[in-house]
C-alpha cells in the first residue's frame, strides 16, 4: 500500500471513531465516560512510552524536589484526565443542559471589560477541560471565539466545526496566520470574547520567559493584539473539582505594562502572564499537559544578543 493510501485510510478510519464516539459517549452517562476514560487513560499511559518520557522530563525541571515516584503518579493521573475529558467533552457538546453544573467565579471582570467595548482577549493555558470554558461562556450568551488548527481531513474539521457552531463558539482558525490576525481583530472589533493559550512551546518566534525557572519559548499574540486593538486581555482558567464537576475561575483585567520600547513592553508583558500561568500549574498539576515538550525549543545564539528577547536570568 502507497503513502498516501494509508493516511487516506487512516483518515478514513479516524472519521469514523470520531462519530462513532460522539454518538456513543452522547448515549452513556458521565459517569459511564468518566469509567471508560479511566480505563483507557490507564491503558494509554503503560503503552505510549515516548509520552510518558516527556511528562517525567517535564516534571523534572518544573518541580525537581518531587520523587519519581510522585512524579509518575501526576502524569498517569494527567493521561486519565486527558482521556475523560475527551469523552466528557463528547457529551456535553450531546447534552449542554449539562453546562449548568459548570461554576463560574468572577464573571463580572468579564462583563466589566465588556463595557469599553474593545473586546477581550481571554489568556488562558491547556489546563483543566479547557474546550469546555468556551462551551460554558457561549452558554451564558458571550459570543465567543475558538482558535484552532485546520484538521488534515476536512470532513472531521468540517464535522467539529458544525459541532461548535450549534454550541455557540465561533472558529478562527489559526492558519493562514494572515487570516487568522484578521479574524480575531473583527471579533474584537464586534466587542466579542476571543480565546488565546500562552502555555505552549512557540518554536524560533515570541520570545524566551522563565517558565518554573528555564527558558521556554512563548508566543505574544494576545498582547501584540492586545496593544493593536485596546482590547482587555482577561486571565482565567478552568480545572475540575473533587466531585467531578468544573469551575472556571476569571481574574482582573491583566493591565499592560507600557515602556517606552515596544519590545520590552511585550517581554515584561509576557513575563507576567507567564507567572500568572504557572501558578495555575503548580496547582494543579495533574490537570496540565504534561505531555507536550514545553522547554523543546533552545534559544540560538543570535537570538541571545536580541534585546528584549530574553527573560535575564
Amino acid at each position: 500500500m502507497e503513502k498516501k493510501d494509508k493516511k487516506a485510510l487512516g483518515r478514513n478510519i479516524g472519521w469514523m471513531f470520531m462519530k462513532f464516539s460522539v454518538a456513543f459517549s452522547g448515549m452513556l452517562s458521565l459517569k459511564a465516560n468518566y469509567f471508560i476514560g479511566y480505563l483507557l487513560g490507564s491503558l494509554a499511559y503503560f503503552t505510549i512510552i515516548p509520552q510518558r518520557r516527556i511528562g517525567i522530563e517535564g516534571l523534572t525541571i518544573a518541580f525537581p524536589k518531587k520523587s519519581l515516584r510522585e512524579k509518575k503518579k501526576i502524569v498517569r493521573d494527567f493521561f486519565i484526565f486527558m482521556v475523560q475529558c475527551s469523552f466528557e467533552l463528547l457529551h456535553y457538546l450531546r447534552h449542554r443542559d449539562k453546562l449548568d453544573s459548570v461554576r463560574v467565579e468572577g464573571k463580572k471582570h468579564l462583563e466589566e471589560a465588556l463595557e469599553k467595548k474593545k473586546g477581550v482577549i481571554i489568556v488562558t493555558a491547556h489546563l483543566g477541560s479547557f474546550p469546555l470554558l468556551s462551551l460554558k461562556l457561549a452558554k451564558l450568551g458571550f459570543k465567543v471565539n475558538f482558535i484552532t488548527r485546520p484538521m488534515r481531513d476536512k470532513r472531521a474539521g468540517d464535522y467539529l466545526y458544525k459541532i461548535r457552531s450549534d454550541a455557540g463558539v465561533k472558529t478562527i482558525y489559526s492558519y493562514p496566520r494572515r487570516e487568522c490576525v484578521n479574524g480575531i481583530i473583527k471579533a474584537l472589533r464586534y466587542n466579542e470574547v476571543v480565546i488565546l493559550q500562552m502555555d505552549q512551546n512557540f518554536g524560533t518566534g515570541g520570545v524566551w520567559v522563565n517558565f518554573f525557572g528555564k527558558l521556554a519559548a512563548t508566543p505574544v499574540g494576545p498582547i501584540s493584539l492586545a496593544l493593536r486593538t485596546k482590547a482587555a486581555i482577561i486571565p482565567a482558567y478552568i480545572y475540575r473539582e473533587d466531585n467531578r464537576k468544573h469551575c472556571i475561575k476569571i481574574f482582573s483585567q491583566h493591565q499592560l505594562i507600557i515602556t517606552d520600547d515596544k519590545d520590552k513592553t511585550i517581554l515584561e508583558n509576557a513575563i507576567a502572564l507567564t507567572r500568572i500561568i504557572q501558578k495555575w500549574v503548580s496547582k494543579y498539576p495533574e490537570q496540565w499537559g504534561w505531555i507536550h515538550r514545553r522547554w523543546k525549543s533552545r534559544p540560538s545564539a543570535k537570538i541571545k544578543t536580541m534585546r528584549f528577547k530574553i527573560e535575564e536570568q
